[in-house]
């Protein structure tokens, strides 16, 4: 695997057409350009990468790193990315909004039992006075971002336990930089995906305050998302990396074997052992978008102020690419 890093969206956008190596395919392979973030979430592309199912489709994945989910929009919206893998956020929704061509096509992980997605820690300094949600009034808490999908699931946890959302402080980090942010005391608590919020356990920065699941059960956390390029320049080259992703999260759903832990392992570049034991993100084999939530999330946005329209979910998600890579691939729609 080949990541690319930069300090500038130009730089990234030229150094994306290097690409990884495979094994190799009849024909010249097509490079499609996907965003990257150490998620286990992103365990599908992953396996797909490695057991060569993208080769087998005449693809090769050059990957592109970014720091958070929000950061790959623009840059995906401009067509110099081809498929975002991430969450949704107020950037994505106001994208949509001013006409841009991204849309969302797959399922890349949702909240399921708990210890598929993720907790809310506090520093392990502070354990014995933040025992509660509630106990967070007047912390700082790290986020992924200002109207990420985190922002929403911690203003939801906030809003349960009466505590007003503008009585914290909360501080946009990505997983690994709120990790050293607990460590040091920058922060008072964090919201944090597996297997993060297993090895900050594990390492002893932080204890677990409350679960993911018991905030939002059911709640969509990232996707599979196109841009220009494939939704209109080579719709029929995204319809062959939606059915080499689909063979990678079939893959996934064996759950963690020996095989899939040690393959996320060497993508996020944690020790496999902290991916065993961290839990398994929840990816609907299907693919399945659930559009209703996504309207709610977009909801809330609007009504905080951080969208100016509400657009109609038919703008916001495309299942095409979806419904005939399952077609192709024999796999049955659940819902």
């Amino acid at each position: 695997m080949r990541t690319l890093r930069g300090t500038s969206w130009v730089l990234l956008v030229c150094a994306l057409l290097v690409s990884v190596s495979l094994p190799a395919a009849a024909g010249p392979a097509a490079t499609v350009r996907v965003s990257f973030l150490p998620f286990q979430s992103n365990g599908g592309l992953f396996i797909a990468e490695h057991e060569g199912y993208f080769a087998q489709e005449q693809i090769s994945i050059a990957w592109a790193a970014f720091t958070h989910g929000g950061e790959f929009i623009p840059v995906l919206a401009q067509g110099q990315l081809d498929v975002g893998a991430g969450g949704v956020s107020a950037a994505f929704f106001n994208a949509v909004a001013r006409g841009l061509r991204i849309r969302v096509v797959a399922d890349k992980g949702h909240v399921g039992g708990k210890g598929s997605a993720g907790s809310l820690l506090v520093r392990r300094d502070l354990a014995a006075t933040v025992r509660s949600v509630a106990d967070l009034r007047g912390r700082k808490i790290a986020i992924d971002g200002i109207g990420s999908l985190g922002h929403y699931i911690v203003a939801r946890a906030l809003v349960a336990a009466a505590v007003p959302v503008d009585q914290v402080t909360l501080l946009p980090f990505s997983a690994p930089t709120a990790l050293a942010a607990l460590q040091q005391g920058s922060v008072d608590a964090a919201l944090l995906p597996i297997p993060f919020n297993t090895q900050a356990v594990e390492l002893g920065i932080g204890v677990k305050v409350i679960d993911t699941a018991d905030i939002v059960p059911g709640e969509p956390q990232a996707f599979i998302i196109y841009g220009p390029t494939l939704l209109e320049q080579n719709p029929a080259l995204g319809r062959r990396f939606m059915v080499a992703y689909l063979r990678g999260v079939q893959r996934y759903n064996e759950g963690a074997t020996a095989r899939n832990v040690a393959i996320i392992a060497k993508y996020i570049k944690i020790e496999p052992a902290i991916v065993q034991k961290g839990g398994w993100v929840d990816i609907h084999r299907d693919g399945f978008i659930d559009a209703a939530k996504i309207r709610r999330y977009q909801d809330w946005l609007f009504d905080i102020g951080l969208v100016n329209i509400r657009n109609p979910i038919s703008t916001v998600v495309d299942t095409s690419f979806l419904e005939q890579a399952l077609a192709a691939l024999g796999i049955p729609q659940v819902r």
